[in-house]
């Protein structure tokens, strides 16, 4: 299923006008758990993953209480990694978790954001959240947008069955309703959705850094998977010319083990270092903090990569430096 996403979202970019640029500015494919490096309570200028739990309630199921890593789905071809939330608490209550984006600079009318979903069950307690944006902080109290809204259960029987049409839902999209991307389950009234596809324009944020929140709402529902966020858009000239500005040296290369990196800082800021592989697809991300202006060396393993050659960016502010490297064993 992963790799015919991977497909469709290349034959995708290629399909669009030679103007546009397609450059993949954000990418988590959850193959592996990306968990132990995600910040608990936003800080309002994190730089990575921020995996918020605001409603503080024990899981009925003894499940984690915030978005948590899976390495399956629901379905039966659903067979990659994902991250979950649950909604259905030992006491009803509304879920409040926010999946929050490092930040993401948006140069222009072109980006776009894609990811996969589907909710644990449907139509019967079907699982709703929002995807909201915040063009200042990553406080909870700061999304001030919602670009994409999916419906959850609001009533309804189980004798209902499949008939969608029995069943009161919230507004937005409700998955199955068309048939598609469920499967059965021996229960109608609760068929298992499948990881579905979606896109959304961000081209209201042009010329802004904005943070993106999956934000799960849903009241005493039960589960939904995230799977394949991907943000496509232009990076800006300033950025893209800095990638010819390298001074970065990484050593030994080829290397099996640890990377050492050797940069010069053109500008104090908040660091983030990304390793791509040659699809653009961010394999590992490592956020470096503050960092002054001036030289600077750090190590990362890869000893968790496959052999091949990758991209290395190191990313300050607005500025990207940028070398290449092989894994070899």
């Amino acid at each position: 299923m992963k790799n015919f996403f991977t497909l469709s979202v290349i034959i995708f970019l290629q399909c669009l006008s030679a103007k546009a640029q397609n450059d993949t500015l954000l990418y988590e494919n959850f193959d592996v758990d990306p968990t132990a490096s995600y910040v608990l309570f936003p800080s309002g200028n994190d730089t990575g993953w921020v995996d918020y739990d605001f409603d503080a309630q024990p899981d009925q199921n003894g499940r984690p209480q915030n978005w948590f890593w899976n390495p399956v789905a629901f379905g039966t071809n659903d067979t990659t990694g994902c991250i979950f939330s649950s909604s259905w608490f030992t006491a009803p209550a509304q879920c409040l978790n926010y999946l929050v984006t490092p930040p993401v600079y948006i140069a222009d009318a072109n980006a776009v954001l894609h990811w996969r979903a589907a909710p644990r069950q449907t139509p019967l307690y079907l699982d709703g959240y929002k995807i909201i944006v915040s063009t200042t902080d990553n406080f909870e109290y700061s999304y001030m947008d919602t670009i994409y809204t999916a419906a959850e259960y609001v009533s309804g029987q189980a004798s209902n069955g499949g008939n969608f049409s029995l069943y009161t839902f919230s507004p937005g999209f409700i998955h199955g309703e068309d048939s598609t991307y469920i499967e059965y389950d021996g229960d109608s009234a609760r068929f298992v959705g499948l990881l579905r596809p979606f896109s959304v324009s961000l081209s209201q944020f042009a010329g802004q850094t904005i943070y993106i929140a999956f934000y799960h709402d849903a009241f005493d529902d039960n589960l939904i998977a995230v799977d394949d966020i991907l943000v496509t858009g232009t990076i800006p000239v300033g950025i893209a010319e800095s990638h010819a500005e390298s001074n970065v040296s990484v050593l030994p290369n080829p290397v099996s083990d640890k990377l050492v990196i050797k940069y010069n800082l053109p500008v104090s800021s908040q660091v983030i270092s990304r390793v791509s592989d040659m699809n653009g697809r961010v394999v590992k991300e490592i956020p470096g903090g503050f960092q002054i202006k001036g030289s600077q060396e750090i190590s990362i393993s890869v000893a968790d990569l496959a052999p091949g050659n990758y991209d290395l960016s190191i990313i300050a502010g607005k500025k990207v430096l940028h070398s290449g490297f092989t894994v070899a064993r």
